[in-house]
């Protein structure tokens, strides 16, 4: 019977560890201001807000594009455009500084991937760059 309650203990200490393990890509991705201004964007563009999704854009987006612009080019992506709920699961920095966000998007239409290109410039955070499926915002 101890045997049996040994092993038991040892299958829940073991699948205990393995999902602290996976857990902790996700708290880092949580941790990230770059993370934030993912966040951020989704927020905005969920709730219609359109102009502050554009002042999260990078200069160089914000210089070519309106409100209206990013509103209709966010339309293109439905699974963007829809969206319920995101969930940012994962933060690459690379060498030139800018930082990949990553995770899904969940919607009526299921779960679709996104991926964010993001750099800081002075003490904020832009998006220069929102991919669905592969797909990048226009």
């Amino acid at each position: 019977m101890t045997r049996i309650l040994g092993i038991g203990c040892g299958f829940l200490l073991f699948g205990g560890l393995c999902i602290a393990g996976l857990s902790i890509p996700w708290l880092l991705a949580r941790m990230s201001p770059a993370t934030e201004a993912a966040e951020g964007f989704l927020s905005n563009v969920h709730d219609d807000a359109y102009a502050e999704a554009l002042a999260r854009m990078s200069a160089d987006y914000q210089s070519s594009h309106t409100a209206a612009q990013l509103q209709t080019d966010v339309e293109t992506l439905p699974a963007l455009a829809n969206h319920t709920f995101a969930m940012l699961t994962s933060v690459e920095t690379h060498d030139d500084g800018h930082v990949t966000v990553e995770g899904s998007l969940f919607g009526d239409d299921g779960e679709s991937p996104i991926a964010f290109e993001i750099s800081q410039v002075n003490d904020y955070w832009y998006v220069d760059l929102v991919a669905v499926a592969g797909a990048p915002l226009p």
